[in-house]
């Protein structure tokens, strides 16, 4: 028979659902996590994601009978499901909603698009020290806000001061569930080193934000956006009157509206001499997801607000002509030039011939496509990516975030965990790219403080005797190697016990 949690706290407006059941495991003394989600959802689960829990469902179900509270409610309004998937279409929005609140399936940041996706969410929980100070004098507590977790968010939206990072990563498989108070936070505002136009740029991008996150729409799917994009650039003379973009001027457009520091700030920076920008690949329709933050900025440097895309207007996009054409020049004198061309330039790519012969190659491959196709060899020369990384400040980044993971392991409540790459990729929830071999101070480090298997194994038993001596219960050395989690037939343990106990 399930029983019901008898207790469940005031959910605050915009509260993340991850500090609401932190606040209860306060309140209700509850030391191991475990315990704590077994209370919580009525059976032993794992929760792998801060922003997008699983088995809402179990928890609502699980709360006193008196409660109004619903899965809609803690979804839509106490995780960042409503932000992460506003750019996607209904189908997909209906699967990772039915993914949390039944707990199927495998990630959901990667049914989102979140997992491959070129910008990063932040590494920590982030506050508003004003914030903070007022849920203090008001509530005698805080809480953690889903405004403050918006990526690329610089600011407070009601303060307008800049948010500051906690201790909590956002990303680790968290567990520890710890509220927002002074062991985490520091309520010191932080000097603001931006510019004032980034500053207005940075809060007109979280009022977009917050309407993602906080209103009901129609989602639509991505080939709708596409055009809508389309249509707008078409209003501006930045495509053809047939919705062919003019990309250089697409581009140009963009960089020159934001100053480059919003851009670095906001992950988005553009190489104009580089042809394989973020830029063009995010206005084609190539059925891959974007993130939102990109989506918003392409918006609003189009002076268009965020709720006149999902106002379900009708959108032209691309108009396939389909009358007779009629070739404004001679066939053979265009192939004489095409021909000319790639004698000149035989080691160039087509993008290359393209703007080489920009006009002439447009003339030939729109009239004469199949003889186009013929004589024009495809060069599969790889091409050198510009990096738009500055890979010394993100080893910096990376270092002090390991640092600081390898302080969490060490002092971690429970079973010890050894130290070493992976436990401090997993404390923090880096994936493949930790590993990058251009972190070159940050993979020293992992190497240096991997801990050394018979230090862990005696941290380990020195663990399981203080545990065993706080419970009262007798100590011997095979006690002390099964509590440990050893098993009893290791000799080479039991000898590093008998010596341990003697000390």
């Amino acid at each position: 028979m399930l029983l019901l949690i008898n207790y469940f706290p005031v959910l605050y407006e915009d509260e993340l659902l991850y500090s609401v059941i932190a606040r209860y495991r306060r309140k209700c003394g509850i030391v191991s996590s475990s315990a704590l989600l077994k209370d919580i959802f009525g059976k032993k689960i794992i929760l792998k994601s801060t922003y997008f829990p699983k088995h809402i469902d179990k928890l609502v179900g699980n709360l006193p009978i008196t409660t109004k509270i619903t899965t809609k409610e803690l979804i839509c309004g106490h995780t960042m499901f409503p932000f992460y998937t506003s750019f996607i279409s209904e189908e997909k929005t209906i699967s990772a909603y039915k993914m949390m609140s039944e707990g199927t399936g495998k990630s959901i940041e990667g049914r989102i698009g979140m997992g491959g996706s070129t910008v990063k969410s932040n590494i920590y929980l982030r506050y508003c020290p004003l914030c903070f100070g007022n849920d203090i004098e008001l509530y005698g507590e805080s809480y953690f806000r889903r405004m403050h977790q918006i990526v690329g968010g610089l600011y407070c939206l009601k303060h307008e001061v800049l948010l500051r990072d906690s201790t909590i990563f956002s990303t680790q498989i968290n567990s520890d569930f710890l509220c927002i108070d002074e062991d985490v936070c520091r309520g010191q505002i932080i000097v603001d080193k931006y510019s004032l136009k980034t500053k207005e740029y940075n809060l007109q991008y979280l009022r977009n934000a917050e309407w993602l996150l906080k209103k009901e729409y129609q989602r639509v799917d991505l080939s709708y956006i596409i055009s809508f994009y389309i249509n707008s650039l078409r209003n501006r003379g930045l495509a053809t009157p047939n919705g062919e973009l003019y990309m250089n001027d697409v581009e140009k457009h963009f960089s020159g509206f934001y100053p480059n520091e919003y851009l670095n700030a906001m992950q988005s920076s553009l190489d104009l001499d580089c042809n394989l920008s973020w830029l063009r690949t995010f206005v084609r329709d190539n059925g891959k997801n974007r993130s939102p933050l990109r989506h918003l900025l392409f918006l609003q440097s189009l002076d268009i607000k965020v709720e006149e895309l999902f106002a379900g207007e009708e959108v032209t996009g691309k108009i396939r002509g389909t009358s007779a054409r009629n070739p404004k020049f001679a066939i053979e004198e265009m192939r004489a030039k095409w021909l000319q061309l790639l004698e000149e330039n035989r080691d160039s790519s087509r993008s290359e011939l393209k703007t080489k012969g920009k006009g002439l190659h447009t003339w030939v491959f729109k009239h004469d496509r199949e003889w186009y196709e013929k004589v024009t060899p495809v060069v599969t020369r790889k091409k050198t990516r510009a990096s738009s990384i500055d890979w010394a400040e993100r080893d910096q980044e990376c270092l002090q975030i390991a640092k600081r993971s390898v302080s969490i392991i060490l002092k971690k409540e429970g079973k010890p965990v050894r130290v070493t790459p992976l436990s401090v990729r997993t404390t923090i929830g880096a994936r493949n790219w930790y590993n990058n071999k251009k972190l070159i101070q940050t993979r020293q480090y992992l190497q240096d403080v991997k801990e050394d298997i018979n230090v862990f194994r005696k941290r380990k038993i020195k663990w399981a005797i203080t545990e065993m001596s706080e419970k009262g219960e007798k100590i011997t050395v095979y006690k002390v190697q099964l509590y440990a989690g050893f098993g009893g037939g290791n000799l080479a343990i039991r000898k590093m016990i008998e010596q341990l106990l003697k000390e």
